[in-house]
Parts: structure tokens; C-alpha cells; sequence
């Protein structure tokens, strides 16, 4: 029974820090990071079914993938200055965390998962704090949550990519992407088709439609595992040598989207964002258990410098490009410089992006992993406190840019 012991130390801990870091004020997600790694393998190794709580935690993070896939508008993307939108954020943000990875000594791969770790904001802070000061009905709002949705479609791609690419070689990305499309069109399709005998399942009373949501997540997931081995097997009977991977966060995402369409499935949608929340905690304690600081390659002085830097470059990474957005889309320099600050923090998605990597058990990432872990516990803090006072920093960044506009001319 040693698993209850394990979860009531999970669930306590993360309370208490949960409740110390609402009060501050502050986003919860370092601090449930934080209590993993205080309690787990780098501190007090309190933990002793670490494989329960993290195969938990992973559960937390196919249901979030499965919330945002629901909560996406494809439609959004035709809307005019949103594409400039979300490729200036991404260009900006994702050329600048590659040319430092590749500065500080990673190799290729890991400055790719470097830049996808720090080009993604984290959502839950964003919106959060947008709706905490009251700004959703700012010009801008809608602008930074749009990149949000974009970071989200992004986020899909780069997940496929990234997994293409550690499953086997460069020559197996067409490979994998053409399977994880075949298999997204088979959900979309399936769902569609059958909606008008699962929507009546939705609407019943008992615990029927609870059962269907996850049979839903947790069937198409194991497809999605499935499937990859099947094909291999398939090819190495031909005498082809094939090595591919599905991301189950893809598939979970798809699937969100094909229910969307499901309208009995809207009353069930809040108990959904219940067991969200609880497993995507435990994924978050159950990351921080399972990590050790590890400076690899570098000495401990030249980590905090590159530590520094990846936190600074990425502040005016998202000032930069949202001042490119606000001059383009609002005619406002002051506007995007607000949408740089409300844009700073980063969280759930650079973790996810990193479980995944540490979940395919290909390589050795000591560095990355140690980089990405202290520069989001750190950048959720202090992108909070810019997203808090957005306001103000772009006040302030505006008159500063005018006096030196002043002073040259």
C-alpha cells in the first residue's frame, strides 16, 4: 500500500505550495515542480512508486493536450493579421533559443528542443492573468489569445517533428507525419461518423458518459503506441527497415477536436477539466521527482551564465516580437510591447515538450533538461509578474524608446 503513502505526499504537498503560491500571487506550476523535486530523487527521496506517479502524471498531460484540442478554433487562423501574428512570434522566439543552444555547445537536436521549449508560453498563465487584471477586453487580448492557439498548432507540429526525428533518422519524418495524419483523419472521420450514436451516450445520468470519454482517450492513445510497432513489424516481414512513432498527445489533441462537434459532450466538459487538473498536478510533481541538476558539459559558473542568458534573450525575444505585432496589427508600439510582457511567462508546454524527449529514452540530455527545468521555474515567476504589470512595463519601454528616438534625432 505503499502507493496511498506516495499519493497522499503528492497530493498534501502540492496543496500546501498550491495554496502559498495563490496567495502570493503567483503561478502554481513551479511551485508543484518545486515540491517534486524537494521530495523526490534531488532531495529528500520520500518517493518509492515513482513509475505509479509518473505514469499518473502522464495521464495529466494527454488530458491537457485532449482540453486544448477541444477549446481550438481552426477557423481562426483565415482571420486577417493572425498569421503574421503567429509567424513573427515564432520566428523571433523559436531562430532565438536555437542560436544560443547552438552557442552554448548542444547539439543540433537539443538546440531544436531548446527553441521549442523556449518559444511556447505557457498558456495557463497567460489567459489567467489576462482575466486576473481584468484585460480581456483590451485591443490586444485578443491578439495574445490567438498567439496562444497558434503556439498550440505549433506546438502539435514541433511534437511530431521532434519525435520523427528521435524515433529513427531525418529520412523518417515523411514517414511519420503521413501516419500520424492517417491516423488524426481516422479519429476525425470516426467521431463525425458516429456522433449520432455516441451523443445520446453523452446525455445519460449515470457514469456511462464518463466511461466513453476516457475509453475514448485511452483507446485512441494505445492506437497510437500500437500502430508504430505494428507497421515495423510489417516492414521488417518486407525486408524494410522502419522505425516510427506516433506522440499520444497528438492523438489526444485531434480527438478534442473531433467532440468539439459533439454537442452533448459541452455538460461533461467541466468534470473533464477536473480530472485535468488533478493528473496534470501529479505530472508536474512527478516531473520534479524524477529530475537531478546536472551540469554536464558545463561548469556550475558557466550554467548560471547560460542560464542567464537563455532568461534575458527570451524576455526580449517576446518584447521584440510583440512590438512587431503591435506596430502591424494595433499601429501601437506601447500595445506590443504589452503583448511581450503578457507573453514572458513559460510553464506547461517547455515541460511537456521535455517529457516527451525524456520518454522516448533516446540520448542523454543532463544539460537541456537542467537548463529547461531552472529557466521555468524561474521565467513563471518572473513572466507572471510581467504579465501582472503589462501596463506599466510597456509605458515605461515606450517613453524610454522615445527619449533615445529623441536624443539621435
Amino acid at each position: 500500500m505503499t502507493f496511498l503513502v506516495d499519493l497522499a505526499i503528492v497530493t498534501v504537498s502540492c496543496l500546501a505550495l498550491g495554496l502559498v503560491s495563490k496567495y502570493l500571487r503567483q503561478a502554481a506550476i513551479p511551485a508543484y515542480i518545486i515540491a517534486g523535486i524537494i521530495l523526490g530523487k534531488s532531495g529528500f527521496d520520500l518517493i518509492t512508486s515513482y513509475d505509479f506517479v509518473e505514469w499518473l502524471g502522464k495521464i495529466g498531460v494527454i488530458l491537457l493536450m485532449f482540453y486544448i484540442g477541444y477549446e481550438f478554433n481552426f477557423k481562426g487562423i483565415r482571420e486577417p493579421g493572425r498569421l503574421f501574428a503567429g509567424c513573427t512570434d515564432f520566428g523571433v522566439n523559436f531562430i532565438a533559443g536555437f542560436s544560443l543552444g547552438l552557442v552554448i555547445g548542444l547539439s543540433l537536436i537539443e538546440a531544436f528542443i531548446l527553441a521549442s521549449a523556449v518559444y511556447i508560453s505557457s498558456s495557463a498563465i497567460v489567459i489567467s492573468s489576462l482575466i486576473e487584471n481584468k484585460r480581456l477586453i483590451y485591443p490586444e487580448a485578443e491578439t495574445i489569445v490567438w498567439l496562444m492557439v497558434f503556439e498550440d498548432i505549433i506546438l502539435a507540429i514541433l511534437l511530431v517533428v521532434l519525435t520523427s526525428i528521435m524515433s529513427g533518422s531525418l529520412a523518417m519524418i515523411p514517414v511519420c507525419l503521413a501516419t500520424t495524419l492517417l491516423l488524426i483523419v481516422f479519429i476525425l472521420t470516426l467521431i463525425r461518423r458516429l456522433s449520432n450514436f455516441i451523443s445520446p451516450l453523452f446525455e445519460r445520468d449515470d457514469e456511462i458518459p464518463i466511461l466513453l470519454i476516457f475509453a475514448l482517450i485511452f483507446g485512441f492513445s494505445a492506437i497510437a503506441y500500437l500502430l508504430p510497432a505494428l507497421l515495423s513489424a510489417l516492414a521488417h516481414f518486407l525486408g524494410i527497415s522502419l522505425h516510427c512513432h506516433i506522440s499520444e498527445v497528438i492523438v489526444a489533441f485531434f480527438l478534442g477536436s473531433a467532440l468539439s462537434g459533439v454537442k452533448s459532450f459541452r455538460k461533461l466538459f467541466g468534470a473533464t477539466i477536473s480530472f485535468k487538473n488533478l493528473f496534470l498536478t501529479i505530472f508536474f510533481f512527478s516531473f520534479g521527482m524524477l529530475f537531478q541538476f546536472q551540469f554536464a558539459t558545463l561548469s556550475s559558473a558557466d550554467f548560471v551564465l547560460a542560464l542567464l542568458a537563455l532568461i534575458a534573450l527570451s524576455i526580449l525575444g517576446k518584447f521584440a516580437s510583440g512590438a512587431l505585432i503591435g506596430k502591424r496589427l494595433h499601429g501601437s508600439l506601447e500595445t506590443g510591447l504589452r503583448v511581450g510582457a503578457y507573453t514572458t511567462p513559460r510553464g506547461e508546454f517547455s515541460i511537456v515538450l521535455l517529457a516527451v524527449v525524456i520518454g522516448m529514452g533516446t540520448g542523454n540530455y543532463e544539460l537541456l533538461i537542467s537548463l529547461v527545468v531552472a529557466y521555468v521555474i524561474i521565467l513563471s515567476i518572473i513572466g507572471s509578474g510581467f504579465a501582472k504589470h503589462g501596463d506599466r512595463i510597456g509605458k515605461i519601454m515606450t517613453g524610454s524608446i522615445n527619449k533615445l528616438t529623441q536624443q539621435k534625432r
